[in-house]
């Protein structure tokens, strides 16, 4: 398979099932849900949103009945024409291991950070694993608490950090640890006093001590099939037996997001019509709309644009098309309401003609706020 057909591929081909859950759900449903089926995202459906609970959300929970109002935060919707490569940048941009994927209205499941890698590493990358893993990863002490890990892992949002004693990896401490150990395991058939739930210790005894390792010089597909045989998130990479690096499913959304087998600018575009006619007539809109903008702006690294439905009429629905183009420096963004979405993006690549003609003196000058057509 080319790097360029595995990015173009439907997210249909890779959806699998998901539960729903309602903000009104206190955390210990879902906390217990997670554990049970070993999963680490979660989906909470609203009228004409979707929003996210990750098991790093979790972490903040210090009452179990929280509900997960509290604690969700919404992401857009995929809809079956969008491919492998949205669904990675937007999992990268989020931080989640999964995005909810619709037709027309309806749930239909989740696409998963594991299904994509599985594909990912079916292309022939020549990617070392040094380049896309996270070096010199946090580290802690085998007597540093529990708490304390919890507290970087909400304030760096990172889900794995290695207990390293002298040199030495000893285990690594994962969010998920820390969560499903809020609620305490129940024995049915244990008679007496309920079993009280996880209180904060050393992480030297709270981590997995079953730790996946690898090489650096090990294969991109060798250490994502130990990570598969292992059931693990994550690999420690050793170098002369010290650790060097982590890697994580969402290091290897890299290859898809950055460089690798995405095009030169990451471009996604979320909420695409089910016509597949109008679906093409819109990317080869925005594609062009975005290569017109790097003439001027060749720092760009990255274009999105978003289309809701406004309105409760099906047949006189207007488009919103909300567009964000991003650089190291600078952010563009323009709004357009429109009934016919190929007006819409017209009104689009007009509008970055006139940033191109007025930022070609001077590239450093940049768009104040959002800018509306007129």
């Amino acid at each position: 398979m080319k790097p360029s057909d595995l990015i173009s591929i439907p997210v249909a081909d890779m959806v699998s099932d998901a539960k729903v859950f309602s903000s009104t759900d206190k955390a210990s449903v879902l906390i217990g849900h997670m554990r049970e089926t070993d999963t680490y995202d979660a989906f909470v459906e609203e009228e004409s949103s979707t929003s996210v609970v990750t098991v790093r959300d979790l972490l903040a929970v210090t009452d179990l009945d929280t509900r997960l109002s509290k604690v969700m935060h919404q992401v857009p919707r995929l809809n079956v024409i969008n491919t492998v490569g949205d669904a990675a940048s937007l999992m990268f941009e989020y931080r989640a291991r999964s995005m909810p994927v619709y037709k027309g209205n309806k749930f239909l499941g989740a696409v998963t950070s594991h299904a994509i890698v599985d594909r990912t590493l079916d292309v022939d990358l020549k990617v070392k694993l040094t380049s896309i893993m996270t070096p010199s990863p946090v580290t802690l002490e085998p007597s540093s608490p529990v708490s304390t890990a919890r507290e970087l892992m909400r304030r760096k949002k990172f889900d794995q950090i290695p207990v390293v004693e002298g040199s030495s990896l000893r285990r690594v401490v994962t969010s998920a640890e820390i969560v499903f150990n809020l609620i305490p395991k129940v024995d049915r058939d244990q008679k007496g006093e309920r079993p009280k739930p996880w209180v904060d210790g050393p992480v030297g005894t709270f981590g997995d001590d079953v730790v996946m390792t690898s090489q650096a010089t090990d294969s991109l597909q060798d250490v994502f099939g130990q990570m598969k045989k292992m059931s693990k998130n994550y690999s420690v990479i050793l170098n002369a037996g010290q650790v060097q690096g982590i890697i994580t499913y969402r290091d290897f959304m890299k290859l898809l997001v950055r460089g690798g087998v995405t095009p030169a600018v990451p471009m996604y575009i979320v909420g695409l019509p089910e016509d597949s006619y109008s679906a093409t007539l819109v990317r080869q809109k925005f594609t062009e709309t975005v290569q017109l903008l790097r003439k001027v702006f060749p720092e760009i690294n990255e274009a999105r644009a978003v289309i809701e439905l406004e309105g409760n009429n099906p047949q006189k629905k207007k488009n919103l098309v909300k567009v964000m183009i991003l650089s190291p420096k600078e952010r563009y963004s323009y709004e357009v309401f429109s009934y016919d979405l190929g007006r819409s993006f017209e009104d689009v690549h007009e509008w970055a003609k006139k940033l191109v003609v007025k930022n070609k003196p001077d590239r450093r000058r940049k768009t104040q706020g959002r800018s509306f057509p007129e």
